[in-house]
């Protein structure tokens, strides 16, 4: 009998040395479980992609994109080309009194100007001399049906500059203002910039 007894302690305290080793063994894989878990942190900001940073060359051409909002474009005039980073800056209404050292017509004088800015970037390899980037600006009304552009040169309308530069290298950038009339009856709906005859133009929102 006592013999007995001795095996019976023997083995109870094995069962509870094992249940203690299982539950010690359990905490440490629970505490493992938080270090993990505590270290996987969101990538920081800067780790990420810019809104439209991927974007392909001419990707908007034919879309509307909201005023002062930046797009990538190829620029082709005759023999000039250029990879641009271009935006419609704002749409402002002018005054004929702005327009007198310009030469117009009693028709044109009867109609509303409008000043139209753009910025340009040239986000390419080639240097082109005297690239008239004014030149595809236009301007639509209500009815969808295009301003007439005037040609100026500098600063012959206060208030909007529109000297083109003479040469314009990778990394130059460029504001350039043009001026478009609209019937006084008429409201601006959308900028246009004919950037190459062979696609489908840029839209910028008017307002």
């Amino acid at each position: 009998m006592p013999r007995n007894r001795t095996l019976r302690t023997t083995r109870t305290g094995a069962a509870l040395l094992c249940a203690t080793g299982l539950v010690l063994l359990a905490t440490g894989c629970d505490d493992d479980d938080a270090v993990v878990g505590g270290d996987s942190t969101p990538p920081p900001s800067s780790a990420r992609p810019s809104a439209g940073g991927d974007k392909a060359v001419d990707a908007d051409a034919g879309k509307t994109l909201p005023l002062g909002q930046t797009t990538r474009l190829t620029y082709v005039r005759s023999d000039k080309k250029l990879t641009l980073e271009a935006t419609a800056k704002s749409v402002r209404k002018g005054s004929q009194d702005d327009l007198s050292e310009v030469r117009l017509d009693a028709r044109e004088r009867a109609l509303q100007p409008y000043y139209v800015t753009m910025s340009f970037k040239n986000i390419g390899d080639t240097t082109v001399a005297y690239p008239y980037l004014n030149t595809p600006t236009s301007l639509r009304d209500s009815r969808g049906e295009s301003g007439k552009t005037l040609i100026t040169i500098g600063g012959e309308v206060e208030g909007c500059p529109a000297k083109d530069p003479d040469d314009f290298p990778k990394g130059a950038t460029a504001t350039l203002c043009q001026v478009v009339l609209l019937p006084k009856d008429e409201t601006p709906s959308v900028v246009v910039y004919q950037s190459d005859f062979d696609k489908d133009p840029f839209y910028w929102k008017a307002s």
